[in-house]
């Protein structure tokens, strides 16, 4: 075999056929692929917390250890499968490594889609015989869930081809359809270095469904009319993957005929103030989940309007994104990034949430570690996700502003300010916005140390927006 390359990663995502490729390029014998090793939620295959004697701890703390130790104990190019969520460290040392051969995988996002809801709900992942087929009747198409599973993936594939671009490097572009060619198979093969081809595609894994996406889509209409709004042309990824992203549109709200923009930078704002623009427009619903062309009709018919933002203290910021998706146990969103706290990061999260009887001095260190591991993920020092319900309002605002810059930013203490200047500037009344009552355990457990900790994971939240001491009277 030559020695072009001392590894490879195939960047995939999920139901794009990664599966069936890995399987035909491990099955000579100077090419192994390892599954997803930097899966936040195990290593290699699902179940495993331990592989080639590096634990989850280890991976976190030193991820490059893991791919030392796949190249030194295995006697064959070693590789493995990198998808959006998994670390992006490794994702960027890879993209930048001339010695790390890449082969990016893509396909049809909505075929890939709809695979994936089959899948969640026969609860069949992978299928070796054919008779052991689960049917599952069409599965409902989602568009609001489609539109966050497209957007994840196009954003990978752009991160991809912008890093590739800046460090100098090339990858191998394969389609999913390609897979079932033998001659691009082989041509992987000889990327990789291989010495070996193969006579015949591997056969042990089988095709889930192989009907129509018409047959497969309950509420086919509804898949179209969402599609069209996102792509009318095609369904090309390369297309797709110029959806709206760090902007996030679609989550602007604005007035149907009131000219209020309102730009959210705190999950648990918008429902109030999607209830308040409400009022300010005589009972008219604000618009929502808008594309980039319905924001720009929007302003072309408001040519007066004027946007705003809310922004929370960092203190509450940490707690509700710690309350609403690490607390619960039974939140399947956030499930990895919860076992990965307690596995790596060895936060000490209660099980079950709600407890009652938690004494509040175990949630208060609970909760201080959560927010040690903010720190290092939001420096980028971590395998998981930088999740919009934590980063950093600065950053936040900072790709609103791509789009809509705010005319006016808000925090909540100021909402009920006597001649509030903004209120007069919009000609809207502030004073009638109710924002949620700030948690009761948040009250509970707050102390210095929180502070303390909370400080130093948003430190530059602190010093750009001049934050205080966080106090529940606002």
């Amino acid at each position: 075999m030559s020695a072009s390359y001392d590894y490879f990663v195939v960047f995939a995502g999920m139901r794009t056929g990664s599966n069936y490729l890995e399987r035909n390029v491990s099955s000579v014998p100077d090419v192994k692929s390892y599954g997803e090793l930097f899966n936040p939620y195990f290593i290699a295959r699902e179940g495993n917390e331990e592989f080639l004697g590096i634990t989850l701890e280890m991976r976190e703390a030193d991820p490059d250890l893991l791919i030392r130790k796949a190249q030194a104990d295995t006697p064959a190019l070693a590789g493995f499968r990198l998808f959006h969520d998994h670390d992006p460290r490794v994702r960027s040392a890879a993209i930048e490594d001339p010695r790390c051969a890449k082969i990016v995988l893509t396909r049809n996002p909505v075929e890939s889609y709809v695979s994936y809801k089959q899948a969640l709900a026969s609860n069949q992942w992978v299928l070796t015989d054919a008779k052991g087929q689960v049917d599952v009747p069409p599965v409902v198409f989602d568009p609001v869930e489609f539109r966050e599973f497209a957007e994840a993936q196009a954003q990978f594939l752009t991160d991809l081809r912008a890093g590739l671009a800046s460090a100098g490097q090339t990858a191998l572009q394969i389609a999913y359809e390609d897979l079932a060619d033998l001659s691009v198979i082989n041509g992987v093969l000889r990327y990789l270095g291989s010495d070996h081809q193969l006579d015949r595609p591997e056969r042990t894994l089988k095709r889930q469904s192989a009907a129509d996406l018409d047959a497969r889509v309950a509420n086919v209409e509804a898949m179209k009319t969402a599609i069209a709004r996102m792509d009318p042309f095609s369904l090309d990824p390369t297309v797709v993957s110029r959806l709206d992203r760090g902007a996030a549109v679609r989550s602007y709200l604005a007035g149907q005929s009131v000219p209020l923009l309102y730009l959210p930078v705190h999950r648990a704002f918008t429902d109030p103030v999607s209830a308040w623009l409400s009022a300010q427009d005589k009972g008219k619903t604000p618009l929502s989940d808008l594309s980039q062309k319905d924001l720009r009709d929007w302003r072309l018919a408001h040519r007066n309007a004027r946007s705003l933002t809310l922004l929370c203290h960092p203190v509450r910021r940490a707690w509700e994104a710690f309350e609403y998706a690490i607390l619960p146990t039974n939140l399947q969103a956030f499930a990895e990034v919860r076992h990965a706290l307690v596995t790596a990061y060895k936060v000490p999260l209660p099980d079950p949430w709600p407890d009652p009887d938690l004494p509040k001095g175990k949630l208060r260190r609970a909760f201080i570690a959560f927010c040690k591991f903010l720190k290092a993920n939001l420096a980028g020092q971590t395998g998981l996700r930088i999740d919009d319900l934590w980063v950093g309002q600065h950053t936040r605002l900072h790709g609103i502003s791509a789009v809509a810059m705010p005319d006016i930013i808000l925090r909540e203490e100021e909402l009920g300010l006597p001649q509030n200047l903004p209120a007069r500037e919009i000609g809207a009344d502030l004073a009638l916005l109710r924002l949620p009552k700030v948690s009761d355990h948040l009250v509970a457990i707050y102390d210095d140390r929180v502070e303390a900790a909370v400080r130093a994971a948003y430190a530059r939240d602190y010093a750009v927006f001049g934050f205080g001491n966080w106090s529940a009277a606002g």
